[in-house]
């Protein structure tokens, strides 16, 4: 059953994060909280595929982590545009690489129904090719991987991003991959 917040207040981060707290009161009345979430822009992801069945991939340095990480092309939605043409832009921006055929949107699901407000778009591109004006991007090495070598790394905790793992398996369940 849906609860209605007793108090909600927002306490904005940057112009990425916003810090949202919550009160609540149970039937008997009793106040439940504080909760906190995080108010964010969406995710959006593309498992993209080059002609020859090499999957699309991009290292960049990760502050939160300290670490740097083999990831999908992906990126938060601007309110300007669409998620397929977010996913373009980024997959485009990240990796040099654009859809031969319009995006295929497998899912867009709730990353963290704890503590994230915010959707993840996953989507697939079947068929892309390198853009030959392409310039890289500052931090962001862009790179491909045969797709079986790239299901071994999921399945070995090589890749370990787990929503873009999510995507994969979205991709693995509907045929894609």
């Amino acid at each position: 059953m849906d609860e209605k917040p007793l108090s909600k207040s927002a306490t904005q981060l940057s112009p990425w994060a916003t810090v949202v707290e919550r009160t609540f009161a149970d039937q008997s009345g009793v106040t439940r909280g504080p909760f906190h979430s995080l108010q964010q822009h969406d995710y959006v992801s593309v498992l993209a595929l080059t002609e020859d069945q090499h999957v699309v991939l991009v290292r960049q340095y990760r502050p939160a982590l300290e670490k740097t990480t083999l990831e999908l092309p992906g990126g938060l939605l601007d309110s300007d545009v669409t998620p397929a043409d977010c996913a373009q832009i980024e997959l485009l921006e990240e990796s040099g690489y654009r859809p031969t055929q319009p995006l295929e949107l497998l899912g867009c699901l709730d990353p963290d129904t704890g503590r994230l407000e915010n959707r993840y778009w996953a989507f697939f591109a079947p068929s892309v090719i390198k853009v030959d004006d392409w310039k890289p991007e500052l931090g962001i090495d862009p790179m491909t991987m045969a797709k079986n070598e790239f299901l071994a790394a999921v399945a070995d905790g090589e890749f370990i991003t787990a929503l873009h793992i999510t995507l994969v398996g979205l991709a693995r369940l509907k045929g894609r991959i």
